[in-house]
């Protein structure tokens, strides 16, 4: 479910150096389908241009509270106050919180917060003396009684290359925050989760490569629902044609071996993951000499020597507390052999689905699948769209921990 579609945002932008920030904020916003008008302070086109935020946004930014052009009556400014649904203000400033919390509208972004009622997200960046400042501390206790949301910033090291609180918040934070705002569940909220998806490639030689049919959809609409649900989400993605998933950090690989070497790193540098959705139709085996050159049409035969791919699912599961979901594609004994991989690579689920079955499976955007947990429970999902079959197996996972 994605809440932000058609919502009106407006985002101020203040003058932080963390100001450019603020497009990547912009870039998500709109990628969720979000219609958002920027204003800058003058203050911030110190910082950042207008005209990259003009572009981003496909609207000209507001930077003036008096008319600039002809025809313009000067009310423009309180007519987009009735319109809106939410205000990001980001980054917010130490000045911002201080003139918002005191009711001054000496700029057009203060203006606009003087006037506007709608759900308002402070999310500060500033030096870590400004945040702990007792006027500063005032101001946020001010704004809160009065029913703004005020995120704490980051911890880190800050422009100043001192460490400390003052780093602007991660965007996807910031996008969680306003998905709360319009009332969306999040359960995965801060959950850290990662997912393969799509096929791999075993390369013979330079220009040819055994692989499988996978389209990645099922991977990739499971990314795009945990995402919607407030998580932090890493995609291993083998060559696929989709778009990549905004919000999600992705992670182009090719071969097995490419994605066991993503996966390891992953699973030792993000520290606590809860969840791993083991998605991809990953080669069995590997080419064990791949060719250095084109290969010619010579002889009546070629051989081609292959080597067993090392077990991913296994050996990850070995390695992390995280819940751990495979998938399973069979064409036969499915109910049997979807078990016995979840025992055999001591799995929390397994989701068999076939092959060989209509519209199921590779390379279509419906899919029918049964969930099995290692608890004994069991649970079949009809043929539907992959995205409402991604809904209904992570909300069937998150129900029965």
């Amino acid at each position: 479910m994605n809440n932000l579609k058609d919502k009106n945002i407006l985002l101020c932008i203040t003058g932080s150096i963390a100001a450019y920030k603020a497009c990547d904020l912009l870039r998500l916003l709109r990628k969720e389908g979000s219609n958002v008008q920027v204003a800058m302070t003058p203050s911030a086109l110190n910082f950042v241009g207008e005209t990259s935020f003009s572009a981003l946004s496909n609207h000209e930014v507001i930077t003036k509270v008096f008319p600039s052009k002809k025809g313009e009556t000067g009310l423009e400014h309180v007519n987009l106050a009735i319109d809106l649904d939410a205000i990001i203000v980001a980054p917010a400033t130490a000045n911002i919180l201080g003139k918002s919390a005191s009711g001054v509208a000496d700029d057009v972004v203060s203006t606009l917060l003087s006037i506007c009622e709608q759900p308002t997200i402070f999310v500060p960046a500033m030096n870590f003396r400004m945040w702990q400042n007792k006027s500063t501390i005032n101001a946020v206790d001010i704004l809160k009684k009065q029913g703004k949301i005020v995120m704490n910033p980051d911890e880190g090291q800050l422009a100043s290359l001192h460490e400390g609180e003052g780093r602007f918040p991660d965007t996807n934070s910031i996008i969680n925050q306003v998905r709360e705002i319009f009332e969306q569940p999040l359960p995965l909220k801060n959950k850290n989760i990662l997912i393969t998806a799509g096929p791999t490639r075993e390369h013979i030689d330079p220009v040819r490569f055994l692989s499988n049919r996978s389209s990645g959809k099922m991977g990739y609409a499971l990314a795009s629902e945990v995402k919607n649900l407030g998580a932090n989400v890493t995609l291993i993605s083998g060559p696929v044609h989709i778009d990549p998933i905004a919000g999600v950090e992705m992670v182009n690989i090719e071969s097995t071996l490419d994605m066991e070497k993503a996966l390891n790193h992953y699973v030792d540098s993000i520290g606590s993951i809860d969840y791993i959705f083991m998605v991809a139709a990953v080669s069995d085996y590997t080419i064990a000499n791949p060719y250095t050159n084109k290969i010619k049409r010579q002889n009546n035969i070629l051989d081609i020597q292959f080597s067993k791919a090392p077990d991913l699912i296994g050996n990850i599961s070995r390695k992390t507390d995280a819940t751990i979901i495979g998938f399973a594609l069979e064409t036969e004994n499915g109910e049997y052999n979807a078990k016995q991989k979840m025992e055999d690579k001591a799995l929390d689920y397994i989701v068999l689905n076939y092959a060989n079955e209509e519209n199921a499976g590779f390379e279509v955007n419906t899919n029918h699948v049964i969930i099995f947990s290692k608890d004994g429970s069991k649970k079949e999902l009809s043929l539907d769209r992959k995205d409402r079959i991604s809904t209904e197996l992570v909300n069937f996972i998150i129900n029965n921990k």
